[in-house]
């Protein structure tokens, strides 16, 4: 494994650590509250100089694992090859965060972070970036041993504990769990299936269907009292957390939202995910612990995609199109859906009834928000994530490779429109097409696809809404062809039974 050194160091050059870094994207990350370690004179980056080697020695132990460290959020690799993520609670002094993460890994990264991704889990090998994984996830049993933030280890008391704190109602707190685990599987190309664990060492177990457990593992012990680290959590293809059970988690502000966004933070990391910059609540993933919004938020769910795609991956071909029923409803929108990259291609199959016209709309969706450095190195700047790609469109035939309309005139950050596109009127399977244009950035771009049918009388060809002399003369002027736009009765040839589908509802919506 490659690894490469980097050296830290104050002002006057008098302290100068080595710490390892690996291109592993494995480790485990706590998650703290105020807790600072530092005393009142530590050093601001870049202004003072630290006054205590041997305390400066210290907290690069803390952070590295062999001790803990203070409150807000860091990565880094440990020791023993495993990567790191810190995570802090809100109320810690943003020099103290700034001072430990740049200490370890220099800057932060402004906009999301995907690094690494799974590569294979319980359910075999997850293919190319962009493509949708399964992991199974699993509570060890109490009494499995946990490592910890001082290097030893200490059995997972999490169900006992969670337990007591619920009133003994344990279907409410793992309901927490789980509708965590939902919600990232709402946002983005991740499929969740919950198994029992045999308590196997934790961690580097790998998931299994059989024996059974997790490739995500969930277990609990006390890390240092109430506050300071909330949690920790490895990254691909460990992906374990570990919760401080001295916590208060059964909070039931927000529906929970302590715990659920300690959890959905955690598991962003346990992903593949890194903490991005500025530290201003609008992303799950900042170094600090938001409860101010619900679950992970505009960057949060881009860097998912660009790691996992959309949720309704894969569905870059016809024959993988991700399925829509138009036979009982007049409209439906999907959100959620994006071209991870100006690579990626999304289809749809439109299951249309008889005597239907169509209006498909493609809407770039996000929003805009800061980027940059804390302290403005690297100076922020906006960056509207809905102004990303130039989204383009198309309808196609049953066939799937005729292009019946398309919608491509509009440029980037705008939405494309097929207007009172008249289907063929016996209905069945269309196809849309969702791409990228000229102009766009390869980056993620979100998206809104909405598609609202009319109901047409039968008889009614050529789509106005009237069943009259235009409509017979179409049919008397393409009488024995097969074009599908004029065969009403989707039999393949236009006839007499399509003529008499004219005449017996002539005068109809007139």
């Amino acid at each position: 494994m490659e690894r490469v050194y980097r050296l830290f160091g104050c002002l006057t050059g008098m302290l100068v650590v080595g710490l390892a870094c690996a291109d592993s994207r494995h480790a485990h990350t706590p998650l703290f509250v105020n807790k600072p370690i530092l005393p009142s004179w530590a050093p601001l980056w870049g202004w003072e100089q630290p006054r205590d080697l041997a305390f400066q020695h210290r907290v690069v132990e803390h952070v590295t694992g062999v001790q803990g460290v203070g409150s807000c959020c860091a990565e880094g690799v440990t020791h023993d090859g495993y990567r790191l993520h810190l995570c802090f609670a809100p109320g810690t002094p943003p020099w103290y965060v700034e001072y430990v993460s740049r200490l370890i890994f220099g800057d932060f990264l402004p906009a999301y972070d995907a690094g690494g991704r799974w590569s294979s889990t319980s359910y075999g090998s997850t293919g190319s970036t962009g493509n949708p994984v399964q992991l199974r996830w699993s509570f060890v049993p109490d009494g499995t041993q946990l490592p910890g933030l001082s290097g030893g280890t200490a059995p997972s008391n999490l169900i006992a504990s969670m337990n007591s704190k619920f009133g003994g109602n344990t279907t409410l707190w793992q309901n927490q769990f789980v509708n965590s685990f939902a919600r990232w599987q709402q946002v983005a190309g991740l499929r969740y299936e919950q198994v029992n664990d045999d308590g196997a060492v934790f961690p580097n177990s790998a998931g299994s269907a059989t024996a059974p457990r997790g490739d995500v593992r969930i277990g609990g012990r006390s890390l240092d009292g109430v506050n300071g680290v909330l949690a920790f959590n490895y990254f691909p293809n460990t992906g374990d957390m570990v919760i401080d059970t001295s916590e208060n988690w059964q909070s039931s502000s927000g529906t929970y939202r302590f715990l659920r966004n300690t959890i959905m933070h955690e598991h962003g990391h346990g992903m593949g995910l890194g903490h991005v910059i500025p530290t201003n609540s609008s992303k799950l993933m900042e170094p600090y612990l938001n409860t101010n919004f619900d679950g992970p938020q505009d960057d949060d769910i881009r860097g998912a995609h660009r790691l996992y795609g959309d949720p309704y991956e894969v569905n870059g071909t016809v024959a993988t199109a991700t399925p829509i029923d138009l036979t009982n409803t007049n409209s439906v929108t999907l959100g959620f859906a994006s071209l991870d990259r100006t690579g990626d291609v999304d289809f749809y199959r439109l299951t249309a009834p008889p005597s239907r016209r169509i209006t498909i709309t493609v809407t770039p969706i996000g929003s805009t928000y800061q980027v940059g450095g804390q302290d403005g190195s690297p100076p922020q700047s906006t960056i509207d994530t809905r102004a990303i790609q130039n989204l383009q469109l198309e309808l196609r035939a049953p066939n799937g490779t005729t292009i019946l309309a398309s919608a491509t005139a509009n440029g980037v950050g705008q939405a494309e429109q097929i207007a009172n596109f008249v289907l063929y009127p016996a209905g069945g399977d269309f196809y849309v097409r969702v791409f990228s244009g000229t102009g766009s950035t390869n980056d993620v771009q979100r998206y809104e696809l909405r598609m609202q049918t009319v109901s047409l009388p039968t008889g009614d060809v050529d789509g106005d809404g009237c069943v009259d002399d235009a409509d017979l003369l179409v049919i008397l002027f393409n009488f024995g062809g097969a074009d599908p736009r004029y065969d009403l009765t989707g039999d393949g040839v236009i006839d007499d039974a399509d003529l008499l589908l004219v005449l017996f509802n002539f005068g109809s919506g007139c």
